[in-house]
């Protein structure tokens, strides 16, 4: 004899889906009315918390579509946009390449003086590797 598993799952780490069962749960209850096994829940609080849970996901979704819009937007301003580059002027990635080389000119052999301006100045010895084999 085999063992029958039954599971019904409730998706709760997806919230568009699980207001959607909601919905359906709600209106089959209220298609039953007095004869919904369901009555003995608070489904008054379930129906309200169901509307303001899919409001407040309404508003979020639309309010990222927002975000997204001003990242894209900001991402112009910056120059940091996929069709930029360091050479796409008026842009602040352009005009900070450009003070920084002319700051690096002006402060040639003290570069860390380039701190000063806000710039992350590194500085490391390199060692000339000689070949193994001089030919």
């Amino acid at each position: 004899m085999s063992k029958t598993s039954i599971k019904v799952e409730i998706p709760e780490s997806k919230p568009d889906m699980l207001n959607k069962m909601g919905e359906n749960v709600l209106k089959k209850h209220i298609e039953l009315g007095e004869k919904s096994p369901l009555n003995g829940l608070d489904m008054e609080t379930f129906a309200v918390k169901l509307n303001d849970g899919k409001s407040k996901r309404a508003q979020a979704k639309s309010l990222h579509e927002q975000a997204e819009l001003l990242n894209q937007q900001a991402g112009l301003s910056i120059g940091i946009d996929k069709s930029q580059n360091t050479k796409t002027a008026g842009t602040v990635y352009s005009t900070l390449t450009s003070a920084r080389d002319i700051l690096l000119g002006l402060n040639r052999g003290q570069e860390r003086k380039l701190t000063e301006w806000g710039f992350d100045v590194v500085i490391s010895d390199v060692t000339k590797n000689k070949p193994d084999n001089p030919k």
